[in-house]
């Protein structure tokens, strides 16, 4: 119990300014519980639907007009913002109302720098403890400054989610310019292109392992990993890095260990594709630099398309692709939990357009590569800009005038 004691007792932000004022958690913006629905209860509607992961799906009831959703179980302490009505599940809390004295996108960015994922109180079944949250000691300025806080974080987020829909807008036309051309089959030229049983003449159908090497990397033991060193990643990393997002590297392997297995093995270039294959499936990471980087054998699989560059935006394209991703999903195994075995992966039969049509379309897809590669590095540099202001700001640091 000293642990939970020490958590309520410790106070978050400052009083350098005396209009500053202490409060509980409780008093400005007490959670509320989400309420059941069951995957198939969300599939479709008018309102969006959080559970402690995030955004989970779709429903016609509402519980609250705008709010902050909070983590409650499994991914505990998990905070996000709708300013749009919503439902929360029950495996989150919810805010829909503050106090007279305090701003609810305030209180949003807030809790983000609380750490509320140690106020869980069960090992087993991870659950954030509302009582320990709600008494939760703050300090927290006036309504005024509160408003002037929130917007200048807000400001950064927009400028991100803008960003977001544009990379999203480039997306959608890099996956129709392949379904275009290689689904519909109206690639340029194609009006004065003889076909033989449906495929363009001097085009081929080739299986994936007979274009590029297809493997996984090197077993890396829990005791190899480090304190700091070269930057190791899973599943949800690899996930993260190709929505472009930053994040908090938290495994490492030692320099000497990377360039031993660099020198005997290998290890993943530009041009290079890292696959999730293990429960969640066919989510790719194309290598766009060269900073130095492992990964873990076994949920990952790499695509060694730096060999044939000529390819590796095309094999991109195709396994982002809707085609692509049903060809994959259609040679994944087992039942409890799904996976792509490299030996699947390298059987899947995909078209190989001839030379002239492969080069018209790299040239197409890199412009396009490059403008997402643009924006995800403004995102990248306005995330980092903004956390290092949060905190700065929270606890009244940084005066917003």
């Amino acid at each position: 119990m000293n642990k939970w004691r020490d958590l309520t007792n410790r106070t978050w932000g400052s009083l350098k300014n005396t209009t500053w004022r202490e409060v509980k958690l409780e008093e400005i913006a007490p959670f509320k519980y989400g309420k059941s629905k069951v995957a198939k209860e969300r599939i479709t509607g008018k309102y969006d639907v959080y559970s402690s992961g995030g955004h989970c799906g779709y429903s016609d009831d509402m519980l609250a007009n705008k709010g902050i959703i909070i983590g409650r179980k499994g991914s505990v302490g998990t905070v996000y913002y709708s300013d749009k009505p919503f439902f929360a599940i029950d495996t989150a809390f919810f805010i829909d109302s503050v106090d007279k004295q305090s701003d609810l996108k305030f209180i949003y960015y807030l809790l983000t720098t609380l750490k509320l994922e140690e106020y869980n109180n069960d090992a087993a079944v991870p659950g954030l403890n509302r009582n320990l949250a709600h008494k939760l000691k703050l300090q927290i300025p006036d309504l005024e400054t509160q408003e002037k806080i929130a917007d200048v974080l807000s400001t950064y987020d927009e400028l991100i989610e803008n960003n977001n829909r544009r990379i999203e807008i480039l997306e959608k036309t890099a996956e129709e310019i392949y379904k275009e051309w290689f689904v519909r089959m109206r690639f340029p030229g194609h009006e004065n292109t003889k076909f033989i049983k449906g495929i363009p003449e001097g085009w081929e159908v080739k299986r994936v392992g007979d274009l590029v090497n297809v493997t996984s990397s090197k077993r890396i033991y829990s005791k190899e990993y480090v304190e700091n060193g070269i930057p190791f990643y899973r599943s949800k990393e690899v996930i993260e890095l190709s929505k472009g997002n930053f994040i908090s590297t938290e495994l490492f392997i030692a320099e000497e260990r990377y360039e031993e297995i660099k020198d005997n093995f290998g290890v993943p270039q530009i041009g290079d594709i890292l696959l999730t294959s293990v429960g969640t499936i066919g989510i790719p990471m194309l290598i766009k630099e060269d900073d130095p980087f492992y990964f873990k054998d076994g949920n990952l699989t790499w695509i060694q398309a730096s060999s044939k560059i000529e390819f590796s935006s095309y094999l991109y394209a195709w396994i982002c692709s809707d085609f692509g991703q049903q060809q994959i999903k259609s040679s994944t195994i087992g039942t409890s939990q799904s996976a792509l075995t490299i030996t699947k992966l390298n059987k899947i039969k995909i078209i190989i357009p001839n030379e002239i049509i492969l080069t018209k379309f790299n040239k197409n897809i890199t412009i396009i590569q490059e403008s997402i590669n643009n924006l995800l590095k403004q995102n990248q540099n306005l995330i980092k800009q903004r956390d290092l202001l949060l905190p700065r700001l929270m606890n009244g640091t940084i005066e917003v005038k």
